[in-house]
């Protein structure tokens, strides 16, 4: 049976693949606005070209000269995640900006959380800064392979302590003023 119609989330953007009229059309909003239209030769080809233009917005947004969201642009997009964040999610936010100097490790991130080891929060942490990326559209340092580092998006590199040479993560100031302003800091 042939599809009539793709609704689909890709990158927190919306995008409508459709045939109408006997045509394939699609179209791609990010919020309530509708960023493109597209035509193509189907279904497939048209949800196809539409994922091709939010990663081209994302690559062009990352090529440009971006500076560190705003504060209010956190307060936005945290205020839009709250409610897909996990008990652990919070924990870690929390212990973040409770930390001293707002300075914390993988392994003291997964305590907080209640996790076994620093894997899970650096996943479960890397999982809250992909969605800040996908929200804000920043630049952020990549992995060899050329994938963003998400974390990035929460916080910067600090050094790591000399005694147990752990990586050591300081939230941004940007992220903790939103923290605080929607008052996520508090247990």
């Amino acid at each position: 049976m042939d599809k009539d119609r793709i609704v689909e989330e890709y990158r927190r953007h919306k995008l409508l693949s459709a045939r109408h009229k006997g045509k394939y059309k699609g179209r791609v909003w990010k919020g309530n606005e509708l960023l493109k239209e597209i035509k193509g030769n189907g279904i497939d080809d048209v949800l196809a070209k539409l994922k091709e233009f939010v990663d081209s917005r994302f690559q062009d947004q990352i090529d440009g000269e971006i500076n560190v969201p705003e504060v209010a642009e956190y307060v936005q997009a945290l205020r839009l995640m709250l409610g897909h964040f996990t008990d652990g999610h919070m924990a870690m936010l929390r212990a973040h900006y409770n930390a001293n100097d707002q300075c914390i490790t993988a392994t003291q991130l997964a305590e907080a959380a209640g996790y076994s080891n620093y894997g899970a929060a650096n996943l479960q942490y890397g999982n809250i800064g992909k969605a800040i990326y996908e929200e804000l559209l920043m630049a952020l340092p990549t992995r060899k392979d050329g994938t963003p580092i998400y974390t990035y998006a929460l916080a910067t590199a600090g050094d790591p302590t000399s005694e147990e040479e752990h990586w050591v993560w300081k939230l941004r100031p940007e992220v903790s003023q939103a923290i605080e302003i929607l008052g996520l800091n508090t247990y």
